[in-house]
């Protein structure tokens, strides 16, 4: 279909012959190489039939039309120069690429000296670029590096516009064109970024998504939002915030014309939760809020999407000991805190979780009177004691002196963290956050027993329970206290080492040598003797000798009989 002259459009062939024999283009008297506007008059397989005015019929050969063949139809009009002239029957051949080459090549100058945009047709990819056919009829050469093009992508068949960067002439043949993309694109991108200044607010598309921000489509250039400028709520990941092809209002934060990079922000656009924070969150006020992190210093609360504020592991326990933060809170758990502090220039909460909960140690003497014997749990072992829990965040301190009315060796022997044991309180200092705390008063002190029914030279029993170089530690039966052997009374005869001749877990019998019993100044010890028990019965068996009568007994008969005893 074409426009008749009226600019109707015509619908059927008759009308396009009398168009065809109102053209303006009719030729009274063709010429080779004269220029003629012609119209299609039929389509075959390897030429058009065209009209050129009057009865004048000419053909235009597949290979010198512009375009594909599948592109003309009936009634189309078109321009070409007459190559050749058939005098006897009047028929002629019309080349419709000669003529537009001619007017490209008459052109090509003025687009290389303007930087004219030209369309182009990309028609193969080789190694160095691209083929590219201009106007139909001219080749020329697209360098990768000026290309913006994927070389992985199908480009082949694609229309483009490029811009002519070199532009060399030759004797015979087609011209040398050389051809940019990213030229062309450069001066689109230039534009723009003259258009654009910081703090404009401009409208995009989401393109790509990354974990360190999103890529959004402004056009004719590419902006990025860094994950820091997408949201106030920086838990929240990219793709939880944006999908591709959304379209999104942005702020320009920052333009480098040199590297093509714009900066933008999302958030910028949105409300900041810092604003009036001191109304909204006064110092003093309580807020709930959740557990998003759990740090080695304390634990992140998460108010409102882009407000969180840190609870210091000070303001979780009431105690100075280090305790395990996740015994107390866990992430994702929602926990009331109190607002202790705001920095908005830095934009930091302060909050407190045990000022909620109250101080435990405000009536801890009255909780705790002394002389009380409570349920405790062993949460920390050292060296010189243990700390055991009495509720949470109070605990006390059990010396090693008062876990046994006995010298204790080693703590871990006895106790392990975790232990449920029965303590007695035995001082309060509510002021110091302190509690004194004895296991050994729970139960009487033997000490004060065995102080009361010994004396000097009685005799007792007891185990072997520790060798060292100056003696032996034994445990005495029936009393449950330690006394000291010392290497020079385990024998009459002389011993260098307690090992040579104890060993732990044998049984002795030996005799007192001296009770110490101070209390008031943490004094308990005994000192025990079998050399003196050997001397003594030796003193003993020696009198009986002497007290018998020498006729009827001998003194070996006495120690005979003393053996069988």
């Amino acid at each position: 279909m074409v426009d008749g002259k009226d600019g109707q459009e015509i619908t059927n062939m008759e009308e396009v012959m009398e168009e065809i024999e109102r053209s303006e283009t009719f030729l009274a008297d063709p010429q080779k190489g004269s220029k003629v506007t012609v119209q299609v008059w039929e389509v075959h397989d390897n030429e058009l039939l065209v009209k050129s005015g009057g009865k004048s019929e000419g053909m235009i050969a597949k290979e010198d039309l512009v375009k594909d063949l599948s592109e003309y139809h009936p009634g189309d009009r078109l321009d070409g120069i007459i190559t050749y002239i058939n005098e006897e029957d009047g028929h002629i051949k019309i080349s419709e690429k000669k003529r537009v080459m001619k007017e490209i090549l008459n052109n090509l100058k003025d687009y290389h000296k303007n930087e004219t945009p030209v369309k182009g047709t990309i028609i193969a990819k080789n190694k160095g670029g691209y083929v590219v056919k201009l106007f139909g009829v001219l080749q020329a050469f697209l360098p990768a590096s000026h290309s913006m093009l994927d070389r992985n992508a199908d480009v082949e068949g694609k229309e483009m516009e490029f811009e002519i960067i070199d532009l060399r002439y030759r004797r015979k043949g087609n011209p040398n064109i050389v051809l940019s993309r990213k030229k062309l694109q450069q001066k689109v991108i230039d534009e723009f970024l003259t258009k654009v200044s910081e703090g404009n607010v401009i409208e995009g598309k989401v393109e790509g998504i990354e974990k360190f921000g999103v890529f959004v489509d402004l056009g004719p250039i590419t902006g990025l939002i860094p994950r820091s400028e997408l949201t106030y709520d920086r838990e929240l990941e990219p793709k939880d915030v944006v999908d591709i092809g959304d379209p999104v209002n942005v702020m320009v934060l920052r333009i480098d014309k040199k590297s093509n990079k714009i900066t933008l922000s999302r958030k910028r656009l949105q409300p900041d939760p810092w604003t009036g924070i001191e109304t909204k969150h006064p110092v003093g006020s309580r807020v709930k809020g959740e557990v998003i992190r759990i740090l080695p210093f304390g634990f992140v609360v998460k108010i409102e999407p882009g407000l969180e504020g840190l609870v210091h592991t000070s303001e979780i326990f009431w105690t100075n000991r280090r305790m395990d933060i996740r015994a107390v809170v866990q992430e994702g758990e929602q926990v009331e805190v109190e607002v202790i502090g705001i920095d908005k220039e830095k934009r930091k909460m302060s909050l407190s979780l045990k000022r909620v909960k109250g101080n435990p140690w405000e009536d801890v003497e009255k909780k705790f009177p002394v002389g009380t014997v409570l349920d405790a749990k062993v949460v920390k072992i050292l060296p010189s004691g243990l700390i055991a829990e009495l509720e949470e965040g109070i605990s006390g301190f059990v010396h090693v002196t008062e876990m046994s009315w006995n010298f204790l060796d080693n703590i871990d022997d006895v106790y392990s963290v975790g232990d449920e044991i029965k303590v007695s309180v035995m001082e309060v200092l509510p002021d110091e956050q302190r509690i004194r705390l004895s296991i050994r008063n729970i139960t009487e002190d033997p000490w004060k027993r065995a102080n009361e029914e010994l004396d000097k030279g009685d005799e007792v029993k007891g185990e072997v329970v520790r060798l060292t170089n100056t003696g032996a530690t034994v445990m005495l039966d029936d009393y449950n206290i330690e006394a000291f052997l010392p290497v020079s009374q385990i024998s009459v005869q002389r011993v260098e080492k307690p090992e040579d001749v104890l060993k732990v877990g044998d049984k002795v019998d030996a005799k007192v040598v001296r009770t110490v019993y101070e209390p008031e100044k943490e004094r308990r010890n005994m000192v025990i003797s079998i050399k003196q028990k050997e001397v003594d019965e030796e003193k003993n068996d020696y009198q009986q000798y002497m007290d018998k009568d020498e006729s009827t007994v001998t003194m070996h008969e006495l120690m005979k009989e003393k053996g069988k005893e």
